[in-house]
């Protein structure tokens, strides 16, 4: 007998050991575009082993509150990318997106939130679209909501959590990153400070979701502390995600997100900026003119053979000035360029951050056969 129940708790250590095992699995995610799917599910089927999950961006929220099949999920290369993850055990969470372009658009956002039997409906929709295709979940990824839509998008995802958990599927929730208020509005009164309000709930979100994706990306001016002390030491200051910056939002987060549900969102990407000269006693300031990857930047640096350098985010930079366009059609006078984006050494020390912080995983925005190869190495 007492062999017996010597052995019995050997099982049963041996059970809870293997159960934190799990529960401590490091995610690695990619998001995949349909703008680009060859090249992102291409790239992404030849990597697959050095991930746990894959998100193909596969559908769109209407304004008239259906979903869209905008990626044609059940056509190729989507079919045999997914097959190929199902059989290496990696999980298939598609998202879904919705990105409110106007108040009239937001405001029908907030009433499919916010009427009952539209809510219904619409969680109803999205769980016969994962019992249909047979995945491991779905990615809500609702962005620029009202603030009015709070306690309505909460209701939404909790219910929706409760319907999905039925079926043994998980809910992943994507939102916007959160700069501390203290950092983004530094100039700030306190009494100002104490009214900002936001459209995520993440108290609720960390309770209901089983894991929320955090898209700390797209800084911009969202931490005027950062801005400020950057431009009192005469850094030129226009990072897409700063390393300082992500430390912020990841402990901010945590305060009402447990940590192991927190997956951190890291670029690939950047932009292009052309630098207008300053006047007089002002600053040169600086006009984004589009979107750079990897890919784009790197071929741009050696064909003008300049070495791109690491800059105060941890990301990369280079400027360089030019008299011809795109095209090589004259400029009519020298115009001046700042390129900033994101490679595998500032995607690094990210993951870095996120095992120091002990949170549950990252995932990359995005796959999409431009971004830096050397990220596969580090995601190993």
């Amino acid at each position: 007998m007492k062999k017996f129940f010597v052995t019995s708790l050997i099982v049963a250590s041996f059970i809870d050991v293997s159960y934190a095992l799990a529960k401590t699995t490091f995610e690695k995610a990619v998001w995949i575009p349909y703008w680009r799917k060859t090249e992102g599910s291409s790239t992404t089927l030849a990597n697959l082993d050095k991930l746990t999950q894959i998100s193909p961006f596969a559908y769109e929220l209407q304004t008239d509150g259906t979903i869209k099949n905008v990626l044609k999920i059940e056509e190729e290369p989507w079919t045999t990318l997914i097959a190929e993850a199902k059989k290496k055990k990696v999980k298939v969470y598609p998202s879904i997106l919705s990105y409110p372009h106007n108040e009239k658009e937001k405001y029908l956002q907030y009433l499919l939130f916010s009427q009952k039997k539209k809510r219904q409906a619409h969680v109803k929709e999205i769980v016969a679209i994962v019992k249909k295709n047979k995945f491991d979940g779905i990615d809500i990824d609702y962005e620029a909501k009202l603030a009015e839509s709070r306690p309505y998008f909460s209701a939404f995802l909790t219910e929706l959590s409760v319907a999905l958990h039925k079926e043994k599927k998980q809910l992943i929730c994507t939102v916007e990153a959160r700069t501390p208020p203290d950092s983004r509005y530094a100039t700030t009164s306190r009494e100002i400070l104490a009214k900002v309000e936001y459209s995520n709930d993440y108290k609720v979100i960390g309770k209901v979701c089983d894991q929320v994706r955090i898209m700390a990306y797209d800084q911009a001016g969202d931490d005027a502390r950062l801005t400020i002390h950057n431009t009192n030491l005469g850094n030129v200051y226009k990072p897409v995600a700063d390393i300082e910056w992500i430390k912020k939002v990841v402990t901010h987060a945590m305060w009402d997100i447990p940590a192991k549900k927190i997956i951190l969102g890291v670029p690939t990407y950047g932009y292009k900026y052309e630098i207008i000269p300053s006047v007089g006693t002002s600053s040169p300031k600086y006009s984004r003119i589009g979107s750079m990857n990897w890919n784009y930047a790197d071929e741009l640096a050696r064909s003008l053979n300049i070495s791109p350098v690491r800059n105060s985010s941890g990301e990369i930079s280079f400027t360089y000035s030019t008299s011809t366009g795109v095209n090589g059609e004259q400029l009519g006078g020298m115009k001046q360029y700042l390129v900033w984006y994101s490679d595998a050494t500032s995607i690094a020390d990210k993951i870095r951050i996120a095992k120091l912080y002990k949170i549950g995983g990252v995932v990359v925005f995005k796959i999409d056969g431009g971004n830096d190869p050397n990220i596969w190495s580090i995601l190993k």
